[in-house]
């Protein structure tokens, strides 16, 4: 700080330096040490591949202290991979808490990436049992969260996986889809291409290349596009990595396996 030409400096007397370093620094309150406790032993559970041990305690972190963002997004993901292996109701309930939980963490942090890639992933989760008209209009509001997730964080190989199959499930509609969806909705949203799902998932391999999902997600459009040596070099690598990159890794591999099976009977 100056004055006039003169810069001017601040000076604390030694004694008073010495009292405000001896006072106590802020105790943390009860409730934020309570969610720091439970938000470490989620992090365990979904370490260890135990997905419904990490929800129960991200939720109790979440009781601890509603609204906090490094909560809520943990647990709308831990929620939307639970209901993978969950089917009927249970699987609603799931898919819904999922997306209530993003929309919340987005709420607490909206310019955080984090947030709207799980919306993303949540709202996929629920479009998948949804009926034509529902689920394109959902795949609007998908492209959009992914969207903003890549703006903020380009960095983030899992956006670049969602959108990847975006691409791929819309470009793989049928006829009969596509002239619902021209009646319905007004038309397919623009821009899906099966090439477009090639690109995106090799970014997110770029980005996370042990990460076995991309690699089995890479697989399967393959298959798609009817490239069996691409296909079974990708589905290679998915049973190869080690599985640590999601507590879903050993399912993954169990059906990168399965393909690889199925490919080698058409040898």
């Amino acid at each position: 700080m100056r004055m006039g030409n003169a810069p001017v400096r601040w000076h604390l007397a030694p004694g008073v330096l010495l009292v405000l370093l001896a006072l106590p620094a802020a105790p943390v309150p009860a409730s934020a040490r309570a969610a720091d406790e439970s938000l470490a032993a989620a992090t365990e559970h979904y370490a260890r591949g135990d997905l419904k041990g990490a929800r129960e305690s991200y939720l109790e972190a979440l009781a601890a202290e509603p609204g906090r963002f490094a909560v809520l997004h943990r647990l709308a993901r831990v929620e939307s991979e639970l209901s993978e292996d969950i089917t009927g109701e249970e699987r609603r309930r799931l898919v819904a808490a999922a997306v209530e939980h993003a929309r919340e963490a987005i709420k607490a942090a909206p310019d955080s990436a984090m947030g709207h890639l799980e919306l993303a992933v949540a709202l996929g989760r629920q479009a998948l049992k949804e009926g034509p008209k529902t689920r394109l209009s959902l795949a609007r509001e998908i492209k959009s969260e992914v969207d903003r997730a890549l703006a903020i964080d380009p960095s983030l190989g899992r956006a670049w996986h969602v959108r990847a199959l975006w691409n791929r499930k819309l470009a793989s509609l049928s006829f009969f889809e596509r002239a619902a969806a021209n009646t319905i909705l007004g038309g397919v949203p623009k821009g899906a291409t099966m090439e477009n799902a090639v690109a995106d998932l090799q970014k997110a391999i770029e980005l996370e290349p042990h990460y076995v999902n991309h690699h089995l997600e890479l697989g399967r459009t393959f298959l798609q596009l009817k490239r069996p040596d691409e296909a079974r070099q990708e589905l290679e690598r998915a049973v190869a990595l080690a599985p640590t990159g999601s507590a879903r890794d050993p399912k993954y591999q169990a059906e990168a396996r399965e393909l690889l099976a199925k490919l080698k009977k058409k040898d």
